[in-house]
C-alpha cells in the first residue's frame, strides 16, 4: 500500500488540501469541526504526520515493531529474545511495545509503529482489536504469534492448544484422577478458547463426566488464578488434580495452594502451562505443557521477512500459517 497524503484526505473529504494542512496543524483560522474530521479521517486513512517521513520513504526501514500484551510474561520475554537475536542477523532492530491486553493501547502502539515507518509487525492481538488496526496493519506486512484475530487477515504462528491441553488430561486420567479441575483464561482470546475446549474434549475421551463446575476460565492474571484455586479447593467434591493453562494464572494458583497449605502432589497434583526456569525449582518440580518458543519465535520471523520481500517486490502475500505441537514434562507434582 502506498503512503497517504495530504491530498489523498483533501479528496476523500472534498476539500481544499491547504485546508487539511491546516487542519492538521491545529490552525485557529479552521473550524474546531473540520480540524477533527479531518484528523479523524487521517487516522483511518492511515496518514502519517511525520515531519521526515519523505527522507524515510526512501529508505528501507530497520524497525521490526512487536506488539505483545505483557512484556513480563515469561513465554514473551522468552520469545523477545530469540526475535532479537534473529532479526538482527538481518539488519533490523526491534521495537517492543505492550498492550496490556487493552484494544484502546493497541491502537495506539499500532499509531506509533506505523508512524515510525518499521518494517514489519509481529503481534498477539488483544481480544477486542479495533477496525483501525486491522486498517493500519493491513499497510505493513504483519504476522500474529500465538494468538489470533478472525479481523486480522495475516498468518499465524500458533500452538496446537487442544492438543496439548488433551495431552495433560490423559496424563491425569492413565494416573486414575476422575475429578480434574481446569484454570484458563476466556473464551474472547483465541488461546482460552481453544485450550477450553481441548479439555472438554479430552475429558470426555477419556471417559469422564464432564463437571462443568470444574473450569474456570477469565483474565490471565495471578488474582484469577488465585481465587479460582481456592473455589477449586473449597468444592463439596474438590478435584484430585488440576491443569492451570497460563504462567500467571500458575502464580495465583500456587500461592493458594500455599495459603491452604495443600500437600501437592499427595492433596492435589498440578500441571501448569509453559516452562519458566523457576517450574523445576518449586516444591517437587512443577509439571507442565511445554512450549517450543524458540521454534515457535524462528517460524515468526522467518514469515514476516518472508512478507517483507512480497511486499517490497510488489507481490500478493501469501504466506501460510505454522502450528506447533507442546509437550508434556512429568515431575514431582503429578
Amino acid at each position: 500500500m502506498r503512503n497517504i497524503t495530504i491530498k489523498d484526505i483533501a479528496v476523500h473529504l472534498g476539500i481544499s488540501h491547504p485546508t487539511v494542512s491546516r487542519a492538521l496543524r491545529d490552525h485557529p483560522a479552521i473550524r474546531k469541526e473540520t480540524r477533527e474530521l479531518v484528523k479523524k479521517t487521517a487516522r483511518e486513512l492511515g496518514y502519517i504526520p511525520h515531519s521526515g517521513a519523505r527522507m524515510l520513504r526512501r529508505t528501507r526501514s530497520e524497525l521490526i515493531g512487536v506488539i505483545f500484551p505483557d512484556v513480563q510474561n515469561d513465554f514473551y520475554s522468552k520469545t523477545m529474545s530469540t526475535l532479537a537475536a534473529a532479526f538482527l542477523h538481518h539488519g533490523y532492530k526491534l521495537v517492543l511495545a505492550s498492550s496490556e491486553d487493552r484494544p484502546s493501547v493497541e491502537l495506539e502502539q499500532i499509531r506509533s509503529l506505523r508512524e515510525a515507518r518499521v518494517a514489519g509487525v509481529i503481534i498477539a492481538p488483544t481480544a477486542g482489536l479495533r477496525k483501525e488496526a486491522v486498517s493500519l496493519l493491513g499497510s505493513i506486512p504483519t504476522v500474529q504469534l500465538l494468538r489470533r484475530h478472525p479481523a486480522l487477515p495475516a498468518p499465524v504462528v500458533s500452538l496446537d492448544e487442544r492438543a496439548g491441553i488433551a495431552t495433560a488430561v490423559h496424563h491425569l486420567a492413565r494416573k486414575s484422577h476422575t475429578r480434574i479441575g481446569f484454570i484458563g483464561s476466556s473464551n474472547t482470546l483465541s488461546t482460552g478458547r481453544d485450550r477450553a475446549q481441548g479439555y472438554m474434549q479430552a475429558v470426555r475421551d477419556a471417559s469422564l463426566a464432564l463437571d462443568r463446575s470444574l473450569l474456570f476460565q477469565g483474565p490471565p492474571r495471578p488474582d484469577f488464578g488465585y481465587q479460582s484455586m481456592l473455589s477449586l479447593a473449597s468444592s463439596d467434591e474438590p478435584p484430585t488434580a488440576v491443569i492451570v493453562a497460563s504462567p500467571e494464572l500458575t502464580v495465583g494458583g500456587l500461592l493458594a495452594i500455599r495459603e491452604l497449605g495443600m500437600d501437592v502432589p499427595r492433596q492435589l497434583a498440578l500441571i501448569a502451562y509453559h516452562d519458566p526456569d523457576w517450574f523445576q525449582l518449586w516444591g517437587p518440580g512443577i509439571s507442565c505443557i511445554s512450549l517450543p518458543v524458540h521454534d515457535m519465535a524462528s517460524a515468526a520471523v522467518s514469515l514476516l521477512l518472508g512478507r517483507m520481500r512480497e511486499a517490497q517486490d510488489g507481490e500478493a502475500a501469501h504466506a501460510p500459517d505454522a502450528c506447533f505441537m507442546p509437550i508434556l514434562i512429568a515431575r514431582g507434582t503429578t
